[in-house]
């Protein structure tokens, strides 16, 4: 009995220990991809709706990629094999993007890589969230070290960019997938149990599209922050160690709400009052004392949503569609973030920092359609008793 549960112990800490690393090798990429990124489009020469269609390019191919590749995983049952499949795809996909030379062979590139770069959020998403069932573990404290090492990175990369030009910018991101690889090989491999057939309800229902609806618009209203935040803020005089840290200040906040959440409810209603304000005052052009501050509402405005998200998910996802539901709910918010992207792009070149407040109106439409999902009975659970408790709908 005793060595029973200390297998079961060292087997969780495994567990936990090597997602812990995916996560922070996944986001050290994310973490050089998403500030500096666009500092990188802007010094090859493309102009700002150039800009918003190459990065809603790689938001768009998610429609096609993720469904797909997260059906065939839940197909499979080994969610950990198709995670190394599509690093080891990405590192080499990047390659294209860095010899680019032009809008056109930029956006191809990018398009490429997102085939194999997009399904890994809801592929590991999927997997964790299927080991941490399992093992009865702390989601958030999990994926905190990605939250981590994409705040390392912000700095890093901010510091990076006072010593090299912007070209470099790409082949650092590049070089971020050797580990991601390294990572990939030592997850613990998950084979779903295949003497349980599937069973039960599937999650497609009118909650679950409401839900799916609320997260999508709230995590779109960040496109201009995503898209064009670091190249205003240089724009403005800012170095890029001050960027970076800016781009810090968020993520440290995000980090202090997955560690804590746990102590209160995970109500997005919050999370997305939080963007809105986020939002109206950054349309403002806030002096440096006030925005930097300001960037501490990140932890509402997405932390709160993105562990509402996972929550509900944790708990209404059958196991033999748990891939597939991160699939589906991926695909919803790439494909508002890159219709928000283009949006984003075309106001940002014609009112500059005012395009922020096209981000509050849809903080306000999902706040709308969150108390609508939240009025609706909740169906019968489609699986048995998760680590965490829904929080997303009340």
């Amino acid at each position: 009995m005793v060595r029973d549960l200390s297998a079961k112990s060292d087997d969780s800490k495994r567990f936990a220990s090597r997602l812990a690393l995916f996560y922070a090798a996944l986001f050290i990429g994310f973490g050089l991809h998403q500030p500096f990124f666009p500092v990188w489009l802007k010094a090859k020469g493309l102009a700002d709706g150039q800009i918003g269609i190459v990065l809603a390019g790689g938001q768009l191919i998610r429609l096609i990629a993720t469904p797909v590749v997260t059906y065939l995983a839940d197909k499979a049952g080994i969610l950990s094999y198709a995670i190394v499949i599509c690093c080891c795809a990405t590192a080499v996909a990047f390659i294209g993007v860095g010899l680019a030379d032009s809008f056109t062979m930029i956006l191809i590139g990018v398009v490429i890589t997102g085939l194999v770069w997009s399904p890994l959020v809801p592929l590991v998403d999927a997997y964790g969230l299927a080991g941490v069932a399992k093992r009865t573990l702390d989601y958030g404290r999990i994926r905190v070290w990605g939250s981590i090492a994409f705040m390392v990175t912000n700095i890093v990369g901010g510091l990076a960019l006072t010593l090299v030009a912007p070209d470099w910018i790409v082949w650092m991101i590049w070089a971020s997938m050797i580990p991601l690889v390294v990572a990939s090989l030592m997850l613990v491999h998950d084979r779903r149990d295949r003497s349980v057939a599937p069973s039960g309800p599937g999650f497609f229902n009118q909650r679950f599209v409401l839900i799916m609806i609320a997260a999508a618009l709230l995590q779109a209203s960040h496109a201009v922050y995503y898209g064009f935040a670091s190249i205003h803020w240089k724009a403005l005089g800012y170095s890029g160690f001050t960027v970076g840290m800016l781009w810090a200040i968020a993520v440290l906040a995000e980090i202090a709400m997955f560690w804590l959440a746990t102590r209160f409810t995970r109500d997005w209603l919050i999370g997305g009052a939080g963007g809105l304000l986020r939002w109206v005052l950054m349309a403002l052009d806030p002096p440096l004392w006030i925005n930097g501050p300001l960037q501490l509402l990140h932890a509402a405005g997405f932390g709160l949503v993105h562990l509402g998200t996972m929550s509900y998910l944790a708990a209404r996802l059958p196991a033999h569609q748990r891939a597939s539901g991160q699939g589906t709910v991926s695909v919803a918010i790439g494909g508002a973030m890159a219709l928000s992207t283009l949006i984003a792009g075309y106001l940002y070149a014609r009112v500059g920092a005012s395009a922020y407040l096209a981000m509050g109106s849809l903080c306000v439409a999902g706040l709308i359609v969150t108390a609508v999902a939240r009025a609706m009975p909740v169906p019968r659970p489609a699986a048995p008793a998760q680590p965490q408790s829904e929080g997303v709908g009340g």
